[in-house]
């Protein structure tokens, strides 16, 4: 059922619950009403700060963050306050993580996921159908075949390789699941519902109270909590129930917690002289909207502790290109054919840094929780690791007779300072085995608290390049069977 506290509806102020979930994006959607659905005896509660529009200006004030030294432009930009989260303006980029995200780079100091790929493989065909992905494959292998023409030949000791990025509709989860929320007679969704207080006793959260900006106040008592609003709110509300209490224990109390925030970022940094008509951007084939990514083999990540950052390419020809005078041309160390000119873009891995980090400030808005202040910085082996895949990539096309590669913008503070975030909120609440590393477990309970767990990619320890999303919706699920303790789930 759907109800609008702004609407002043007739419901009971004091609510009781088997699971509190606070926000209504990909994450909530989908575990609320998977809970719902394998649980018909149970009651749900789904909080969510926005209603179905677009969030108004004093709205979006609850949301101002202060920037740090350095800029982060798409701060305003990277978060909806509506039913359906961010999925009202995501791209629907998806691509399971690859199995080296999962592991510890001997490079850096803090350890990555707790998890392997096998404990969410399971999930991954119902996280597909959620954004609505008929195909499940994301290896390069299902397109060689058909599109053997399209990709470069490029040897298996090369360093580099290459996999997909697949295209949900995109898949408005607010619009989408609109009437599966309204039809669940055992799921409550309350919409302009704003959590400003959580109450805990005994190491659990008994309670939390939420209200629309003008109105009275609900509270919420549940076996269960989960946090889902987002990277930024969610560690917001986490650092507001510590306040300015110690930072050496676990969990809410735990060093880790609002360090290591980190977002994917863009950067150009040459062109590439290649084979007429490859594909490495988005194009269509028999099975969806599909993108080939060049990146770094597994085994050169592992040996040398690269990250995983991608490459995409993207056509190009003008009067300076390199294309002039190449096509159809007989080169020496170059295959004979036709030649064209490509812009390579990439998705950054960042590095965990701990440094990067949300703060809370001592203003508040208008709910009465702490604001944030965003420090964020990349770690100089990002740029290190994203000229060497560029460099990688260079000399296996020279050695395969299939290219040249250019660098056009070197490395410098000018290109680290005007790198810009794709929205991603990683790291601030990071998942780790042992509370020493991180602020949730393996099931993403907060540690030291019973029932309070974080459904947020700001649980992701290690980024890789893949858009989150689809990682994040198989958490969820894999969290539904962990609260639910079933094995078999709804499809």
């Amino acid at each position: 059922m759907l109800y609008d506290l702004e609407q002043n509806p007739a419901l009971d102020p004091q609510l009781t619950a088997d699971v509190c979930i606070v926000g209504a994006g990909p994450a909530g959607i989908s575990l609320a009403l998977t809970l719902a659905r394998s649980n018909p005896s149970w009651h749900i509660v789904l909080l969510e700060a926005g209603g179905s529009d677009n969030a108004n200006t004093r709205e979006r004030n609850i949301y101002s963050v202060q920037p740090g030294e350095k800029s982060y432009n798409v701060l305003d930009i990277s978060r909806r306050r509506k039913l359906g989260g961010t999925t009202a303006h995501w791209g629907g980029w998806c691509k399971p993580l690859d199995a080296t995200d999962y592991e510890d780079n001997p490079r850096w100091d803090v350890p990555a996921w707790p998890l392997s790929p096998t404990d969410l493989t399971p999930f991954m065909p119902s996280a597909l159908r959620w954004v609505e992905i008929a195909s499940d494959q994301f290896q390069i292998e299902s397109l060689q075949e058909i599109q053997a023409r399209h990709l470069l030949s490029l040897a298996p000791d090369s360093g580099v390789a290459a996999s997909l990025f697949r295209f949900s509709p995109p898949t408005r989860f607010g619009e989408r699941y609109l009437d599966d929320l309204t039809e669940q007679t055992n799921l409550s969704c309350l919409l302009h519902a704003n959590v400003y207080q959580v109450i805990e006793h005994n190491d659990r959260v008994t309670e939390v109270k939420a209200k629309p900006l003008d109105g009275d106040t609900y509270s919420v008592s549940a076996k269960q909590f989960v946090f889902a609003m987002g990277g930024m709110e969610t560690t917001r509300l986490l650092l507001n129930m510590r306040d300015s209490k110690t930072d050496d224990g676990e969990g809410l109390y735990s060093y880790h917690l609002g360090r290591y925030f980190a977002d994917h970022y863009g950067l150009r940094a040459g062109q590439m002289l290649a084979p007429e008509d490859i594909k490495y951007h988005r194009f269509s084939d028999s099975s969806g909207p599909i993108m080939p990514v060049l990146h770094f083999s597994a085994a050169h990540i592992r040996d040398q502790g690269q990250h995983n950052s991608c490459i995409m390419l993207t056509a190009v020809s003008d009067n300076n290109s390199l294309l002039q005078g190449y096509n159809s041309l007989s080169i020496p160390g170059l295959a004979q054919g036709s030649y064209w000119h490509y812009q390579t873009q990439m998705i950054v891995e960042p590095r965990p840094h701990p440094e990067s980090q949300l703060l809370l400030t001592d203003e508040r808005c208008e709910l009465g929780l702490k604001r944030l202040k965003l420090e964020w910085r990349q770690h100089e082996d990002d740029f290190h690791s994203t000229y060497a895949l560029h460099e990688t990539l260079g000399q296996a096309l020279s050695l395969s007779g299939q290219g040249r590669w250019q660098l056009s913008r070197p490395d410098s503070a000018e290109v680290r300072a005007n790198v810009d975030g794709a929205c991603h909120h990683l790291g601030t609440t990071r998942m780790a085995s042992a509370s020493d590393d991180g602020v949730v477990d393996p099931n993403l309970k907060v540690f030291g608290l019973e029932n309070l767990y974080i459904a947020s990619s700001s649980v992701f320890p290690r980024y890789g390049h893949a858009n989150p999303t689809l990682t994040l919706i198989a958490l969820s699920l894999r969290l539904a069977q962990h609260l639910s303790g079933k094995e078999e789930l709804p499809a």
